[in-house]
């Protein structure tokens, strides 16, 4: 389940930020705002897809062995544990974000502009400690691990979002916006401590874990020891109780834009402040605390096949890891505050090149970043817009997985389309089927809609 579902609250709109004609930019602003107002096409109004990950790439996970270079994953037996280790991080992270709108609309009232939208929003995460890697590629080659804090998530939402901005005066603009999230479903396991110690022949597992699982008519299979068994779920009975609404959340996302002398333009914004709460007739939460053994399982590549066998003598059984008692405990997200800095000059004082500075910090319960970024934003047609960012940040926090990144957006405004197409992760470097191979962190944004009439005054005067 961890990875059926995609995210919303780390979403980045760096590129566009200065970008005026866009409708996407009010994301990480609620003060900034369009030309026009807009009709967004149902579905395709706003797409924005983001992948992030501090450490897994393809080339993180496949290597080239043999004499013609063929890819194999980090598990065959020509690849060493030293290719590998030095890949991974202590704790290796994968997010993924998904935001959809289906309907929205915004327009202006003379100073005022108003904008409502419709969205799914969902996402997921995943952590994988690096001794868990160790232990899967060597196994008994050392005699004991530390695999705690794994960790695997997701959460999916229906969205209502209402924002308002007002122009108080010429220089100086105020928005917010409210976010009621309708919680469809969410599931979050989370083994904080888990030690793997050789005996013998046998592992000994000392293992304490969480879940949460949230959605409406959810019935966990409770067994006659009092446990709830995961192995034992049916997915499809699972998800034909699904009947509605499971949850409940409010966030209010605030920002300001101040013009000095009509070339300096800042800007400021706090997002995310709220709550998300699921309600208890449709979530459990479980707690399990055992102590398990296992042999484990030999495998032998044969060479004819080029498959995996097992020798059949197995003692493999993961199901005491599935099992969990309810601990009545309440099932809630935790909602994490993001902030937005920005600053951007222009250059000829024709609104024709700009130059921009941008501060954001953004995180979700798997992965937090914190980026700074340099836009130069060209407005060469009063229709047409180009934004190239180039941008340095970080995971979790400073000397976290470092890295850097070009982005690029385009933006076509007419009187009768607005189309947005942008990424703040350009890909340089891909392999002949055209997957990225070093890419860690990657998103890509698509905006179509109909253009309204703008606002009825000339901003400087």
């Amino acid at each position: 389940m961890a990875m059926t579902f995609a995210a919303a609250y780390a979403q980045q709109y760096r590129t566009s930020y200065f970008m005026e004609g866009s409708t996407v930019r009010g994301y990480l602003n609620p003060a900034l705002r369009p030309e026009r107002g807009y009709v967004l096409i149902p579905v395709l109004g706003t797409t924005s897809v983001n992948l992030n990950s501090n450490a897994l790439a393809m080339n993180t996970m496949f290597y080239p062995a043999g004499e013609n270079g063929t890819m194999v994953s980090l598990l065959d037996h020509r690849v060493t544990w030293h290719d590998v280790a030095a890949n991974l991080r202590d704790n290796n992270k994968v997010g993924v974000d998904l935001h959809m709108a289906l309907l929205g609309a915004g327009f202006y009232t003379g100073r005022d502009f108003w904008s409502i939208e419709v969205s799914m929003d969902a996402y997921s995460g995943v952590n994988l400690p690096k001794e868990l890697v160790e232990f899967i590629k060597l196994g008994s080659q050392a005699q004991a691990y530390d695999m705690s804090d794994i960790q695997a998530g997701a959460d999916a939402y229906a969205n209502i979002a209402m924002g308002y901005s007002r122009r108080i005066t010429p220089e100086l603009t105020v928005g917010g916006r409210l976010n009621f999230k309708l919680g469809l479903a969410r599931m979050n396991v989370n083994y904080d401590h888990m030690n793997l110690v050789l005996n013998g022949d046998r592992w000994a597992i000392d293992a304490r874990g969480t879940i949460q699982a949230s959605m409406s008519g959810l019935n966990m299979p409770v067994g006659p020891d009092g446990y709830v068994d995961l192995a034992s779920m049916d997915s499809e009975n699972l998800i034909s109780g699904f009947n509605g609404i499971a949850g409940f959340g409010m966030t209010a996302d605030i920002g300001a834009e101040y013009v000095l002398m009509e070339r300096f333009k800042f800007s400021a914004a706090i997002l995310n402040l709220g709550f998300m709460s699921w309600n208890r007739g449709n979530s459990f939460t479980g707690r399990s605390e055992e102590s398990y053994e296992f042999r484990g399982m030999n495998y032998t590549l044969d060479p004819e096949t080029n498959q995996w066998v097992s020798d059949g003598d197995a003692d493999f059984d993961f199901t005491g890891f599935t099992k969990f008692r309810e601990s009545g405990d309440k099932a809630r997200t935790k909602m994490y505050p993001g902030f937005v800095l920005g600053a951007e000059y222009d250059i000829f004082g024709n609104n024709l090149l700009g130059a921009g500075m941008l501060f954001t910090h953004r995180r979700n319960e798997y992965i937090a970043r914190t980026e700074f970024s340099i836009l130069a934003t060209v407005r060469p047609l009063h229709w047409l817009t180009a934004s190239l960012s180039y941008t340095a940040g970080n995971y979790k926090n400073i000397g976290d997985n470092f890295f850097n990144s070009f982005g690029f957006a385009l933006n076509v405004h007419t009187s009768w389309i607005n189309w947005f197409v942008g990424t703040d992760y350009m890909i340089f470097k891909v392999n002949p089927q055209f997957i990225p191979t070093g890419q860690k962190v990657f998103n890509f944004t698509f905006g179509l809609s109909v253009p309204l009439r703008g606002p009825k005054y000339d901003r400087c005067h």
